[in-house]
């Protein structure tokens, strides 16, 4: 399969004598990893670069050197910068910022400058790994409004370890070195306002542009590179590669450039290096930097530093409750004998895999749906039911029930028998509403067989993985139970 697409791979045009012609659309929809420092950017780079159809050098800095550029460019000609927003950047959304002669000229640069470079390495498309770039994430989407971000976490205490190991003898790389300044004699929260400003412009990146930008954590690449592989390869639209993680480290990577000094020792993916900054004195961290820090690792899901941080023993991880990687079902007190049967189990199975594989899509595909919590429902013979709360906004899964919808907005609650019809044998849901096997209820904002309610059906079809959804009439006639 690697053969066939690696043969698939254009070769490089004929020299025509105009660099403009013969490079031009080289690198149309280019791949970009927002990232800080000691977040495991060198291995995801690494596993780009291991995809025939792609090619990832060492750091480059292009997004900011198209800042610049950009920047310069307006001082020779202003009416080319309608609406400057500042150096080389567009506004929040895309506003302001460069005009349309600018934007070619830098996409000429980067066709001259990628075009060579894809033909040589034999891939199609350009992926760039430069520390900083989600600061350039409007820009860079103005140039190429097909261009995919990889936005990629790492939790804050285990980047100031691996800050601090990597630079023993003072912050003088990565970007550490401007703000030591403001934290003289405190590596600790030197580093931590680092991570909390690169954090906060990754998720306003993915805030402006959900539809461009694909979340990936550290502690997730490295638990289930293979996994995380197939998120990143479906995101981008390329072909998946069955042993991409044998060729992530059996091949020989670009060395011209700025990386992470230990992956050329590295031999294969573990998770040793996840924890390590339990180590880490918490104390260290002003009171108002550790509120800051606590309020965007909680967006990633990511476990709190607080007064226990370090006094106990380390941690299986650094996730609280995994944003990509829900929590396995625990039938809770009461849930009954029917949260053990087989439907009970295979309906949880399917609900986290079904959350595990979300996409920044999935939210305004099904907006304003996407963030409300639910529950699914399965009920036994013999009077037991097993029950979820699925809340698809938090990508957690939890036990449900109960005679009132508690949390959730709405609920769908099948038989035993109805379940393992439409999960094994593929019938049609639409079929299972009309015949009685399965019910809709809610809160009281919409009924069975409302926009809404078939909105909602239809969301969860998808999270279950079923294709046999369809609409059907008659569902309205069914009352509510």
């Amino acid at each position: 399969m690697i053969s066939d697409i690696a043969a698939a791979a254009p070769a490089a045009p004929e020299d025509t004598g105009d660099s403009r012609t013969r490079w031009a659309g080289a690198c149309a929809d280019p791949v970009f990893v927002l990232c800080s420092g000691r977040s495991g950017s060198t291995l995801l780079r690494f596993l780009l670069d291991a995809h025939p159809e792609l090619a990832c050098p060492p750091e480059t800095e292009l997004p900011l050197l198209c800042s610049q550029l950009a920047s310069v460019w307006s001082m020779f000609d202003a009416s080319v910068w309608p609406g400057k927003a500042g150096a080389g950047q567009a506004g929040p959304g895309g506003q302001g910022g460069p005009g349309e002669p600018v934007l070619a000229g830098l996409r000429h640069m980067l066709d001259v400058m990628a075009g060579p470079y894809l033909a040589r390495r034999g891939a199609k498309r350009y992926c760039d790994k430069s520390l900083g770039s989600a600061r350039h994430a409007d820009l860079l989407l103005r140039m190429y409004p097909q261009a995919r971000f990889i936005c990629l976490y790492r939790h804050p205490m285990d980047v100031i370890a691996s800050g601090l190991e990597a630079c023993p003898w003072g912050l003088n790389s990565y970007g550490f070195e401007h703000y030591i300044g403001a934290s003289p004699g405190n590596a600790v929260a030197a580093i931590g306002r680092y991570w909390a400003d690169h954090t906060s412009a990754i998720l306003a990146a993915e805030d402006h542009h959900p539809g461009q930008c694909l979340r990936v954590r550290y502690e997730d690449l490295v638990a289930g590179p293979a996994e995380t592989a197939e998120r990143i390869f479906k995101f981008l639209g390329v072909p998946q590669v069955p042993d991409i993680t044998a060729r992530l480290l059996s091949h020989e990577r670009e060395r011209s450039g700025r990386s992470d000094f230990k992956i050329w020792n590295t031999s294969r993916i573990s998770t040793a290096s996840v924890g390590r900054g339990w180590s880490v004195p918490a104390s260290m961290l002003p009171g108002p930097l550790t509120a800051t820090i606590n309020e965007l690792a909680g967006k990633l899901g990511y476990r709190q530093v607080d007064a226990a941080w370090g006094t106990a023993e380390r941690p299986a991880d650094m996730l609280a409750q995994p944003a990509d990687r829900p929590q396995r079902v625990v039938p809770g007190p009461g849930s009954g004998p029917g949260a053990t049967s087989r439907e009970g189990r295979d309906l949880g199975e399917r609900l986290i895999a079904g959350l595990a594989g979300l996409d920044a899509s999935f939210g305004s595909r099904w907006n304003p749906y996407s963030t409300e919590p639910f529950q699914v429902s399965v009920a036994s013979p013999d009077g037991g039911a097993a029950c979820w709360l699925v809340d698809p906004g938090a990508r957690t899964i939890g036990p449900g029930g109960g005679p009132d919808l508690g949390p959730a907005r709405w609920r769908v609650s099948g038989t035993a028998q109805a379940w393992r019809q439409v999960i094994d044998e593929g019938a049609n849901l639409g079929v299972a509403f009309r015949r009685g096997d399965m019910r809709y209820i809610d809160s009281g904002d919409a009924g069975p067989g409302s926009t809404a309610a078939d909105t909602r059906v239809a969301m969860l079809t998808e999270l279950l993985g079923l294709t046999a959804w369809a609409q059907d009439e008659e569902m309205a006639d069914e009352p509510a139970a």
